[in-house]
C-alpha cells in the first residue's frame, strides 16, 4: 500500500513538472500542454507531435514557440546572468527540476517521448545548430538543455556537476539503446564532438566531459576513444578529447600512442596540446612512438616526427639513420633542417655550461618599538578620515532618503580596534605571530589600508620585505596574479631585489600557494618589469634557471600547470625574452627556438631570432632554411640573413637565387643581398628588369586588385632620361602587392632607378590610387535613393520605439520622415565602399613622392578618415625610406602628438629609424629638417617667370609679401603675358602655393616642438643651435621671440638670453653676450629662474614690443609637499560643465581619454613624446555623443602611460617646467569652474 501511494505521488510530480513546462503553449492551442503531457507520460496521442509541426510550419511561429518555451536547449547560461536573485519562469524552473529528478521519476521511454517533442521544435530552428550528425537530434538537445541551458557555471570540481548528481554515461548510454540497438556505441561522440559550434562556445560544454561514470565508460572503449578522431571527431573535440585526458595521468600512460600521432596532427590546435601532453611523459615512453611515425607515418607524420625529436633528443644517430633510407624530398628537407638544428644546439652547448649565481637570502629582522608608534599615528589619521566619510554618508542618507552604511560600518569596526589590536597587528607584521592568531584577536574583515597611510611604514630605513609582504597581504585581495605585481610596481625595495631572494620570502611567510607561479607570472605573462633588471639581468634569468619548469611550460615542453585568467596569461613571446637574458641558451630550447625562429607568428619569430643571434655560427643553419620547401620560410630565412649581415651567406643566397622560381622570395633574397652589400645591380638593368617582369606578367594578377587601371600610368624615364617600358612599372606594382609590404627595400631600390621627377609622378600616382579605392563612396543619388527605400520603416520603428519607451527615446518624439531621409541619406554617404588595404604593398613606390604633395594628401586622410588606422600606417611606412624635410617633420609631429596611440608609436618607430640611419637623435633629426618653405637663408623665395622675377618674403608678423623685380609691393602673382612660358608661371604659383601651405605647417610644428622643449627642458649643444637654428630663415625668426638660458657642464645657469634681428645675444639688462662652445642652451622658465629676472624679462620684451611664442614667465614652481602618491588634487570639487573643461583642454593641446565601457570618457591627456610623459587631468566624465552637463574637476597627474592613476610618477621625479605648465593646465580649468562646491557630488548626474 505504501509503494503505491508513493509511485501514485512520483505520478503526480511528473505530471505537474511537465505540465508547467508546455503550459506556455496554451497561448497558441489550448489543448496543447496536456496533449503533451498526456504523450510523455503514457505515449498516448502521438498526433500531438504532428500538430505541433504544423504549427512550426507557420512563418516566424518556430521562433514563437520557442520564446513561449523560455528558449530550451539554448547554448548560453540563463541562469548565470541572474545569479543573485534566482526566480525564474515557471516553465524555465519545472525544466530545472526535471533534470534534477532526472530518473527518480522517469523512465528512460518518457525521457525520449519528452526530447522529441523539443526535437519537433528545434529542427525547425536554424540557429541550434548540432554538435554531431551521427546521433539522434532529439539526445542532443536534451544535453544541450539539461547540461547547459539550465545549469548555472562551473563549481571547480572536474568530476562532478551540480545539480546533475543523479546523472551518469549508463544512463545515456541506455537512452540510446532504447532508440536502437548498438546506438549507444556513438555516444562518446555527443560527450566529445564540437562540429558547428564556435570557438567561444566551447566553454559551455564543460559539463559534458564530467558525467559521472566517464572515466571508466572510456576506459572500457579506450580503443574507440582512440578512433574518434579517424571517425570525423571535429577538430574542437579533438582538443576537448585531449584535454579530457590531460585531467588523468593514468589515462595519458594508457594513450602514449594516440598522443605521438595527435601530436603529429595537421591542425596546430590539436599537435600543440597533444604535444605538451606528450613531452610531459617519460621520455622513454614518447620517444619510441614518435622514432615509430619517423619510419612507418604518411609523409607529414614523418617529417612532423622528425620536428619533434629534434626537440628531445640530443644525439643525431635516429635522425641519421632515417635520412639513409629516407626517399621522399619533404621529408629529406625536414630530416636535414633538424639535424642542423641539432648542430647548433650541440654547438652552443660546448660554448659554455650555465653557471648560475648564489644568493643571500634577506633576513627576517623584527622592526624597532619605535615603529609602533609609527603605526598608532598612521592609524589615528585614517580613522580621522573614515570619520569624516562616514559623516558624509549620514549626511546623504538623510538627504536623499537612503540607508548606506559602507562608511559607518567601516568606522566602526576600526574604531572597536584597541591599543592591544594594534600590538597584534605590530606582532604580525614583525613575524612574531601567524595570520590565524592575529584573525582570533581582530576580526579579518577590517579595513587594514591604515598601514598603507603616507606610506609611513614602507619608507622607514628598517622595513624589509618580510615586512611589506605581510602588510600587503592584509591591505590587498590575495590572487596569484595580484601579490607579487602590487609589490614589483610599489616598491624599489623589491625592483632591486634578485627574484630568488623575493621566493624565498613568500615561501617563509607562507600566505599563498604556488610561490613560483606568483613570482613568474608578471615576467611570464608581460615584458614590462624585464627592463627593470637590464643592469642587472642575473637576478631574473636565475631565477628562471633554477625553476626551468616554468619555462617548459610557457614554451609547451609540459602542459600548464595553473589555472589561467583572461587578465594574466603565459605569453611564449616573454618566455623567449627571459631567455634571451640568460648568459647561455640552455641547449635543450635551442633547436626549438630554431624552430619558430622560422615560424609564421610573427612576434614569436622575432623574439626567437633575437635570443639566437648568439649561436655561434647561426647564420650557416639558417642558411640551409632556403632551400625549405615552403616559401615563407625561405622568405624568413633571406631576411633573417639580412638582418645578421653576415658576408658569408652571399655565397648561399646567390645559389638560392639561382635556383628560385617565386617572384616574391627572389624578391627577399635580392634585400637581402643588398642589405649585406653585394653589388646586385646586374639584376637591375632595364633588360633584365623587362625580363623579370615579362616572365612575372604571365601569372595572374593578385586578387582584388581588379578595380587598379594600369592605363592610367604615366610615362615614366630612367635616370639617364630614357623612357621606362611600361610592363617594368605594371610589373613592380604587381610584385609590391604580392609581397604586401609598403616599406619593401627592393621596391625602394627600384623606385631609385627613376628620374627624380618620374619617382614623384609614380609616388603621387599611387598613393592617390590608394586614397581613392579606399575612400569610395555612394553617389549623391544612390544615397537619395536608399533613404527613399527605408526611410518609412525607420520612421514607424522610432515612433514605435517612443511609444514603448519615451523615456529612452525620447528624440522620437517629433521625428519626421525628412529628418529620417536626411539621416539614412548621410549615413548612406559615409558609408565607404571597399579597402584598398589588401594592396597597401603598392605603397612601396610612393617613398620618392615629393614631400608636400605626400603632406597635403596624408593630412587630409588623416582629417577625413582617422578611424581607417590600418591604412594611414600603411602611408606611413614608406616615408621613412623618404628624406624629404617635409615628410620628415609630418612623421616627427605625428610621433609627438596623434590621436591615435598606434599610429603615435609607429610614426616614433618610422623617426628613430630615419634618425639611426642618418647618425642622429630624434631631437637632431628633428632640427636639421625643419623645411624652409622654399625660401633663401636670406629670408627669400624668387618666383621665376622666364622674362620676369618676383620675390616673395615674410614679414615681421609671418604674413607673405610679394614684391617685383623694382622692390614694388605687389598683392597677388599676375597672370602669364603672350610672350611667357605658361608652364614656367604656372610651375612659380604652384611653388608659391606650396610655400604658403609648408610655412602654415612648420610655424605649427615648431612652436610646438619648442614648447615641448621647454617642459622637458631639452639641452641644445650651442654649436647645434648656432648652426641649425639660428641662421634659419623661418625658425631663426622664431627663436627671437623666445628668452633662452645658457647652461654650464653642470646644467647651472649662466646666463639669459634673446637673441635679436641682427643675430646678436642679449640679457635683460640689454648688454650683449657670447656662447661658449663648451656649454649648453635650453628654453628659459619661471620655475628655473629667480624673481627679479622673471620681472626683468616680462619688463623687457613689453620694452622691445615682442610678441612671445607662449608664455614663458607666468607660471611658477609648484611646492608639492602637500601632495601625496603623485596626484594634485588641490581643486578637487570644483564644479564647472562638461563643455567648458573641453573647450579650455583642447585649446592647450589635450585630446580626450578613452571611452570605457559605457560610452563615457573621464579625462583629457596630453603626451609629451621626448618625455614618455602623459598629463592627465581626470574630472567626473561625460559620455558620447557629448552633451553639455555639470562636471566637476578631480585631479591632475603625470604618468608613462595614459590613465594609469596607481602608477602616477612622483612629482620630485618630474621636471620643473613639466610640473608648473601641467598645474598651469589644471588651474585653467579650476578657474573657469564656479569655485568650489561642499556638495558637489549631488551634482553629478551618474
Amino acid at each position: 500500500m505504501k509503494e503505491i501511494k508513493q509511485l501514485s505521488t512520483k505520478t503526480l510530480s511528473s505530471e505537474k513538472l511537465i505540465t508547467a513546462i508546455f503550459k506556455p503553449l496554451s497561448n497558441q492551442d489550448k489543448s496543447l500542454p496536456t496533449r503533451i503531457t498526456q504523450y510523455i507520460l503514457h505515449g498516448n496521442g502521438i498526433d500531438v507531435l504532428v500538430d505541433l509541426e504544423k504549427l512550426c510550419q507557420i512563418p516566424n511561429n518556430a521562433n514563437a514557440l520557442y520564446e513561449l518555451l523560455q528558449r530550451p536547449s539554448g547554448i548560453y547560461r540563463p541562469r548565470y546572468y541572474n545569479y543573485i536573485n534566482e526566480e525564474f519562469h515557471p516553465s524555465f524552473q519545472a525544466r530545472i527540476d526535471v533534470y534534477k529528478s532526472w530518473t527518480d521519476i522517469y523512465t528512460p521511454e518518457q525521457i525520449i517521448r519528452f526530447a522529441r517533442v523539443f526535437a519537433t521544435l528545434f529542427d525547425h530552428l536554424s540557429f541550434i545548430k548540432l554538435i554531431n550528425e551521427q546521433l539522434p537530434s532529439w539526445f542532443i538537445y536534451l544535453l544541450y538543455d539539461a547540461l547547459i541551458t539550465s545549469l548555472p557555471g562551473p563549481n571547480g570540481n572536474e568530476n562532478e556537476i551540480i545539480e546533475r548528481e543523479k546523472w551518469s554515461i549508463q544512463q545515456l548510454h541506455q537512452l540510446l539503446e532504447c532508440e536502437q540497438a548498438g546506438l549507444g556505441e556513438k555516444l562518446l561522440f555527443a560527450i566529445f564532438d564540437r562540429q558547428n559550434i564556435p570557438v567561444n562556445r566551447v566553454g559551455l560544454f564543460h559539463n559534458f566531459t564530467r558525467l559521472k561514470g566517464l572515466f571508466t565508460y572510456i576506459q572500457e572503449r579506450i580503443e574507440l576513444f582512440k578512433q574518434l578522431p579517424a571517425l570525423d571527431l571535429a577538430l574542437l573535440g579533438q582538443v576537448e578529447q585531449l584535454k579530457y585526458i590531460q585531467r588523468y595521468p593514468e589515462l595519458q600512460l594508457q594513450l602514449v600512442d594516440f598522443l605521438a600521432m595527435q601530436s603529429l596532427n595537421t591542425s596546430k590546435q590539436v599537435s600543440q596540446l597533444a604535444t605538451e601532453i606528450l613531452f610531459s611523459l617519460p621520455l622513454e615512453l614518447a620517444q619510441p612512438q614518435l622514432q615509430h611515425f619517423l619510419t612507418s607515418g604518411s609523409v607529414k607524420q614523418r617529417a612532423n616526427a622528425t620536428i619533434l625529436l629534434s626537440r628531445i633528443i640530443s644525439e643525431p644517430t635516429i635522425l641519421q639513420q632515417a635520412l639513409a633510407s629516407e626517399t621522399n624530398k619533404t621529408v629529406i628537407t625536414a630530416i636535414e633542417s633538424a639535424l642542423s638544428r641539432l648542430e647548433s644546439a650541440n654547438t652552443a652547448k660546448q660554448q659554455a655550461d650555465l653557471v648560475i649565481p648564489e644568493f643571500e637570502p634577506f633576513s627576517d629582522t623584527p622592526l624597532p618599538m619605535t615603529t609602533r608608534d609609527v603605526l598608532q599615528q598612521s592609524f589615528d589619521e585614517y580613522l580621522i578620515e573614515c570619520k569624516k566619510l562616514m559623516q558624509n554618508e549620514l549626511e546623504e542618507n538623510k538627504e536623499k532618503n537612503r540607508s548606506r552604511d559602507y562608511h559607518q560600518s567601516r568606522y566602526k569596526e576600526l574604531k572597536a580596534l584597541t591599543p592591544k589590536s594594534l600590538d597584534s597587528i605590530f606582532d604580525y607584521v614583525n613575524g612574531k605571530i601567524d595570520r590565524s592568531t592575529l584573525f582570533k584577536e581582530i576580526d579579518e574583515k577590517i579595513d587594514f589600508r591604515f598601514l598603507l597611510t603616507k606610506n609611513r611604514l614602507s619608507n622607514l630605513p628598517e622595513i624589509t620585505l618580510f615586512h611589506l609582504v605581510r602588510i600587503r597581504q592584509l591591505t590587498d585581495y590575495i590572487s596569484i596574479s595580484n601579490l607579487f605585481s602590487k609589490l614589483y610596481e610599489n616598491y624599489d625595495l623589491v625592483k632591486n631585489a634578485d627574484l630568488r631572494q623575493i621566493a624565498d620570502v613568500l615561501i617563509k611567510v607562507n600566505i599563498i600557494p604556488d610561490v613560483e607561479y606568483t613570482v613568474a607570472l608578471p615576467f611570464l605573462s608581460s615584458d614590462v618589469f624585464h627592463d627593470i633588471h637590464e643592469n642587472e639581468p642575473h637576478k631574473l634569468w636565475a631565477f628562471f634557471a633554477e625553476n626551468e619548469f616554468l619555462i617548459d611550460e610557457a614554451l609547451g615542453f609540459a602542459p600548464i600547470q595553473i589555472v589561467q585568467d583572461c587578465y594574466v596569461r603565459i605569453d611564449r613571446v616573454n618566455a623567449i625574452k627571459i631567455l634571451q637574458l640568460f648568459p647561455t641558451i640552455p641547449t635543450k630550447y635551442v633547436a626549438y627556438l630554431l624552430e619558430l625562429a622560422l615560424g609564421e607568428i610573427k612576434q614569436i619569430r622575432y623574439a626567437a631570432q633575437n635570443a639566437l643571434k648568439r649561436i655561434p655560427n647561426i647564420h650557416s643553419q639558417i642558411e640551409q632554411a632556403l632551400s625549405s620547401t615552403k616559401q615563407e620560410v625561405r622568405i624568413i630565412a633571406a631576411n633573417w640573413l639580412a638582418e645578421l649581415g653576415q658576408t658569408s651567406s652571399i655565397k648561399a643566397l646567390n645559389a638560392a637565387l639561382k635556383k628560385e622560381k617565386r617572384e616574391t622570395v627572389q624578391a627577399a633574397i635580392l634585400i637581402a643581398l643588398e642589405k649585406i652589400g653585394e653589388d646586385i645591380s646586374q639584376h637591375l638593368t632595364p633588360k633584365k628588369l623587362l625580363a623579370d617582369a615579362q616572365n612575372g606578367l604571365k601569372g595572374k594578377i593578385p586578387t582584388d586588385f581588379d578595380w587598379f587601371d594600369f592605363n592610367l600610368i604615366p610615362t615614366l624615364t630612367w635616370q639617364n632620361g630614357k623612357i621606362v617600358e611600361p610592363q617594368i612599372i605594371q610589373w613592380w606594382i604587381c610584385l609590391a602587392v604580392k609581397l604586401r609590404d609598403p616599406a619593401n627595400l627592393l621596391l625602394t631600390v627600384y623606385n631609385r632607378l627613376l628620374s627624380t621627377q618620374s619617382q614623384r609622378q609614380l609616388g603621387e600616382f599611387i598613393l592617390q590610387s590608394f586614397i581613392n579605392q579606399d575612400t569610395r563612396t555612394p553617389t549623391l543619388e544612390e544615397a537619395e535613393a536608399k533613404a527613399s527605400a527605408e526611410a518609412d520603416k525607420r520612421l514607424q520603428l522610432r515612433i514605435l520605439n517612443y511609444q514603448r519607451y519615451p523615456e529612452f527615446y525620447s528624440n522620437g518624439k517629433n521625428i519626421t520622415y525628412e529628418h529620417v531621409f536626411e539621416e539614412i541619406k548621410n549615413e548612406t554617404l559615409a558609408t565607404y565602399l571597399g579597402s584598398a588595404i589588401k594592396a597597401k604593398g603598392m605603397l612601396a613606390l610612393t617613398c620618392g613622392i615629393e614631400g608636400n604633395v605626400a603632406v597635403s594628401l596624408l593630412r587630409s586622410f588623416m582629417k577625413n578618415h582617422y578611424q581607417r588606422r590600418a591604412q594611414i600606417e600603411a602611408m606611413l611606412e614608406p616615408l621613412a625610406n623618404s628624406d624629404d624635410p617635409m615628410v620628415i617633420q609630418l612623421l616627427l609631429s605625428l610621433a609627438r602628438r596623434y590621436r591615435t596611440a598606434s599610429i603615435q608609436e609607429r610614426a616614433r618607430c618610422l623617426v628613430e629609424s630615419i634618425a639611426e640611419r642618418s647618425g642622429w637623435t630624434t631631437d637632431e633629426l628633428a632640427d636639421r629638417t625643419i623645411s624652409t618653405a622654399g625660401l633663401d637663408y636670406n629670408g627669400l623665395l624668387i618666383l621665376d617667370y622666364g622674362e620676369r622675377t618676383f620675390i616673395a618674403s615674410l614679414d615681421d608678423k609671418f604674413k607673405w609679401q610679394l614684391k617685383n623685380a623694382d622692390g614694388e609691393k605687389i598683392k597677388a602673382l599676375p597672370e602669364a603675358r603672350k610672350n611667357e612660358n605658361p608652364e614656367l608661371v604656372k610651375e612659380a604659383k604652384k611653388q608659391f602655393s606650396n610655400s604658403k601651405k609648408e610655412l602654415n605647417q612648420l610655424l605649427t610644428m615648431q612652436i610646438s616642438r619648442f614648447y615641448e622643449a621647454m617642459c622637458a627642458q631639452r639641452q641644445w649643444r650651442v654649436e647645434d643651435w648656432q648652426k641649425y637654428l639660428q641662421p634659419h630663415p623661418i625658425v631663426g625668426r622664431l627663436i627671437q621671440r623666445l628668452v633662452w638660458l645658457q647652461l654650464d657642464n653642470n646644467g647651472q645657469i649662466v646666463n639669459s638670453f634673446r637673441p635679436t634681428e641682427d643675430g646678436s645675444l642679449i640679457t635683460n639688462q640689454d648688454d650683449e653676450i657670447l656662447l661658449d662652445q663648451n656649454h649648453f642652451i635650453s628654453v628659459a622658465h619661471s620655475a628655473l629662474l629667480a624673481s627679479d629676472d622673471i620681472v626683468q624679462w616680462q619688463a623687457h620684451l613689453e620694452d622691445y614690443k615682442i610678441t612671445p611664442l607662449f608664455d614663458q614667465f607666468s607660471h611658477a614652481f609648484l611646492e608639492i609637499s602637500k601632495f601625496n602618491d603623485g596626484v594634485i588634487d588641490d581643486r578637487l570639487g570644483w564644479l564647472t560643465d562638461s563643455f567648458t573643461i573641453r573647450g579650455i583642454l583642447t585649446k592647450l593641446s589635450y585630446e580626450r581619454d578613452a571611452t570605457e565601457d559605457s560610452g563615457c570618457f573621464y579625462g583629457y591627456h596630453k603626451y609629451f613624446g621626448s618625455l614618455g610623459i602623459y598629463i592627465n587631468i581626470e574630472f567626473s566624465g561625460s559620455m558620447l555623443p557629448e552633451e553639455n552637463i555639470p562636471a566637476v574637476l578631480y585631479n591632475l597627474y603625470f604618468s608613462n602611460k595614459k590613465g594609469f592613476k596607481d602608477r602616477a610618477i612622483a612629482l620630485d621625479k618630474l621636471p620643473k617646467v613639466l610640473l608648473a605648465e601641467g598645474y598651469a593646465d589644471y588651474m585653467a580649468v579650476a578657474k573657469a569652474c564656479s569655485g568650489f562646491d561642499p556638495n558637489w557630488k549631488d551634482k553629478l548626474i551618474w
